[in-house]
């Protein structure tokens, strides 16, 4: 997987959304990670359920600081 920060630096998105301000919600990290949309591949298959929980806790809790 690539890394995410290269798409979405908290600190201003580059290629993707700016997830400073859009602060997602862990249950709508989860959805976007898993499934995709919007121009983001989705990762189920690629990540364990584990890692994906892991991403959406890291970007729900640090996105907007």
């Amino acid at each position: 997987m690539p890394a995410a920060g290269a798409a979405h630096p908290l600190a201003g998105g580059q290629v993707g959304p700016n997830l400073d301000r859009a602060r997602p919600g862990y249950d709508q990290v989860v959805q976007k990670v898993r499934n995709g949309g919007g121009g983001m591949p989705a990762f189920v298959g690629q990540l364990s359920e584990q890692q994906i929980s892991d991403v959406a806790a890291f970007v729900a809790t640090r996105a907007g600081e």
